[in-house]
């Protein structure tokens, strides 16, 4: 079970177990057959409402060449992953490619500190400031630039984290996005209309709460709203109430921003609001693998967009709806992103072949190739078939044009909704720092979690976060 204390970096770090996971969310294992990359790179789309657009061409590449990449596994169970490596095998023979599936902090500043970096990091892109600053990563715009690649495809929020100092050092890959999923049987049972639900009035999202939390005997059986502070979400939550949390050049911390502290304020209430943070965490400690939401244990809650594959699985008739959060008093969508990048370390051997895999690896065919490659998966275990979340809009745009079929009206909105909020998404803004995850350990362990525990005030605890926050990056 996950600790719903966590902080957002160790619930949301891209891995290989992350990325099993959500395979295996949707149905059980199966084998892929192998994708002839050539026909599929070149062939006309399948009928749909909308025309994906034209795949660039792929990259020559004849010479004989051997590269290493760290921190992507490409295991049968994640076919997005496996049916693509799959395909890049095929398509350049003359390349062989070694994938180390993980790799730690450490074994990069080793790696580094001996020469002996791999020719492909892929990497969660909140650190990618943090190694761009120290020399390890090598910026790739010139190499963009030559591959003729449109930078616009992108979703905003994916190419300012993958950016330090106002050069690109990673591609994205995925991306994640985090709405509001609510149980629409739970707002009958209190005779509340959804359609009345309004994310951007705090005080009815806090006059909900009780009313949709339900107990027996003085047990919680429903959690009401989980707003997921004390796992990071701060950050969502403080950027709908105008906060910010550094400054534009990410000398200054502004952790104690009068409205982030307004926002912590309004979090820690809404749990006092249905019995306090005691409860919620006693409650929540009987969750298991992130499925609380669709076993009906919580009525509201924040969620990433790959929670659709587990009520898929757990729970796919549920009468549910996923909404944006929207600004506080206003209409504007607001959600936080992250995800990894294809990264080049300073020092790789053969950059060509390196670069020659990330530009295979990002092509809308490549794309095309694993969205078949999860869909065949999916049939074969009668699963239904949801698509990934790319960090590219004309791949997330793709996939839903030529392969997305609909399993209800509820997934389907959901899906169509995803890009709209990316479009409006923000990265965390503090990955613009060389000390990002020592920054974000503080807000969470000195800030949040002792104001929502009652051991300091909402202002007292992000003060005293923001004072150790603010010596961190002076002392780097």
């Amino acid at each position: 079970m996950d600790d719903p204390t966590d902080s957002f970096v160790q619930r949301s770090r891209f891995s290989r177990r992350r990325f099993a996971r959500a395979a295996a969310a949707l149905g059980a294992s199966a084998s892929i057959g192998a994708p002839v990359v050539h026909a599929l790179a070149q062939a006309t789309p399948e009928a749909s409402p909308q025309a994906s657009p034209v795949a660039p061409p792929l990259p020559t590449f004849t010479s004989n060449a051997s590269i290493t990449s760290w921190g992507f596994g490409a295991e049968e169970t994640n076919p997005m992953a496996f049916s693509r490596i799959d395909a890049f095998k095929q398509a350049y023979p003359s390349i062989k490619l070694e994938l180390v599936p993980q790799f730690d902090d450490q074994k990069l500043l080793t790696g580094f500190a001996s020469k002996q970096l791999p020719d492909i990091l892929w990497m969660d892109r909140f650190k990618i400031g943090s190694w761009a600053a120290r020399g390890v990563l090598q910026p790739i715009d010139d190499l963009v630039k030559q591959a003729g690649i449109d930078l616009n495809k992108y979703y905003p929020a994916a190419l300012e984290e993958a950016t330090y100092q106002g050069k690109l050092y990673g591609l994205p890959g995925f991306i994640d996005v985090r709405a509001l999923y609510v149980n629409l049987d739970a707002f009958k049972e209190i005779g509340q209309d959804p359609a009345q639900l309004d994310t951007g009035n705090w005080d009815q999202l806090t006059e909900l709460s009780p009313k949709l939390l339900k107990q027996s005997g003085g047990t919680i059986q429903r959690w009401g709203l989980d707003h997921k502070l004390q796992a990071g979400y701060l950050y969502l939550w403080g950027d709908a109430n105008g906060g910010s949390f550094i400054s534009d050049d990410a000398k200054k911390v502004t952790f104690n921003d009068p409205k982030n502290v307004d926002a912590l304020s309004w979090g820690v209430n809404n749990y006092d609001a249905q019995g306090g943070y005691t409860a919620y965490s006693s409650v929540s400690s009987t969750w298991q693998g992130d499925e609380q939401f669709a076993r009906g244990q919580v009525a509201m809650t924040l969620y990433e967009n790959w929670m659709l594959g587990i009520i898929a699985r757990v729970a796919p008739n549920l009468n549910f709806e996923v909404v944006p959060i929207k600004k506080r008093g206003d209409d504007g969508m607001v959600s936080f992103s992250g995800g990894p990048a294809w990264c080049i370390p300073n020092g790789a051997g053969n950059v060509d072949a390196a670069w020659t895999f990330i530009q295979f690896m990002d092509n809308l065919s490549t794309w095309r190739i694993g969205a078949q490659g999860v869909k065949d998966y999916q049939k074969k275990a009668n699963g239904p078939y949801i698509p990934s979340l790319t960090a590219n809009r004309e791949a997330d745009q793709m996939q839903i044009n030529e392969f997305y079929e609909s399993i209800g009206a509820q997934f389907d909105a959901a899906v169509k909704l995803w890009p709209q909020i990316l479009d409006q998404s923000h990265n965390r803004a503090i990955s613009k720092s060389p000390v990002a995850a020592q920054l974000d350990d503080l807000l969470q362990n000195d800030g949040v979690k002792p104001a929502l525990s009652k051991d300091k005030s909402p202002k007292d605890a992000l003060d005293g976060a923001n004072s150790e926050a603010q010596d961190a990056i002076d002392s780097q």
